[in-house]
């Protein structure tokens, strides 16, 4: 099989312990990028907090593309171009926050190159700041900036507590809303049918390319859909057991140069 297009998480796929991508990683996806694969990063971060790793991978060479949100927005580097986007309504927005209250959860959402939140001082809040390179604004009332769609709403607690709490959590919105774990201790809410295999699915027929000829690296609760969905789905050694027990390979941890090790063995099957 000739892979054509190649799905990369970011947090704990690409990107190392250091929050680092490492030299063999990228020569490794340029060099793919030069046979004519696709590169696309799919992760929960929003667009503006992909913008580093697609210039280390020359992704406005290449013409690749970011999937951001969990999927609800996706476009391409070089034209900036949306190829497709779902929003959450500002209702429903403003009533997950009013729900998440009652859990005592924190929440933020993002406002162009901003992340907005009451509590600046969470520390999981800090870090969603600090791994996308963006500013962190204090507010007083969250609610007064859901006056508009959004394309996630993101909510922060303990590990322990939020795998405890989710389920009976997203029991009110199961019909209508996709609302799931990313990281252990994030809750990710966005409109329904959001996911990364459906926006790769959607990206993958506008480019011509089958679902066979996808390849996908991930290791967290959110990339379990791409890690299925995929011809090759590749959990990485330090993915969630979910994620290992459904991928059809898996590879060395993200500080062993997991992806481009996988790449080396399936190298014959790429060019």
């Amino acid at each position: 099989m000739k892979y054509k297009l190649i799905a990369l998480d970011l947090d704990g796929t690409l990107k190392n312990s250091q929050n680092k991508t490492t030299p063999k990683t990228i020569q490794t996806l340029i060099q793919a990028q030069e046979l004519g694969i696709k590169i696309v990063l799919a992760s929960g971060r929003p667009t503006p907090g992909l913008r580093y790793e697609a210039k280390e991978l020359q992704l406005d060479k290449y013409d690749g593309y970011l999937l951001s949100f969990n999927g609800a927005r996706v476009s391409s580097v070089k034209t900036n171009q949306t190829i497709y986007e779902q929003t959450l309504s500002s209702d429903d927005a403003k009533s997950i926050y009013e729900h998440a209250k009652k859990f005592d959860l924190t929440c933020l959402i993002y406002e162009g190159d901003c992340i907005l939140s009451e509590n600046v001082d969470d520390k999981y809040v800090k870090a969603e700041t600090f791994i996308n390179d963006m500013k962190l604004i204090k507010v007083d009332c969250l609610k007064d900036y859901m006056n508009k769609p959004l394309q996630k709403v993101l909510l922060t607690g303990k590990p322990e507590y939020v795998a405890s709490i989710l389920d009976q959590f997203k029991a009110p919105y199961e019909d209508h809303l996709s609302i799931y774990r990313s990281a252990p201790f994030f809750i990710e809410v966005m409109a329904q049918g959001i996911d990364k295999a459906a926006s790769i699915d959607r990206l993958a027929k506008s480019l011509g390319i089958k679902q066979e000829e996808v390849m996908a690296f991930g290791d967290g609760y959110n990339d379990l859909s791409m890690i299925e969905y995929a011809g090759c789905g590749v959990a990485m050694a330090n993915a969630v057991d979910g994620v290992k027990e459904r991928a059809n390979m898996i590879t060395l941890s993200n500080n062993e140069d997991g992806i481009a090790y996988a790449l080396q063995q399936k190298i014959k099957e790429i060019q």
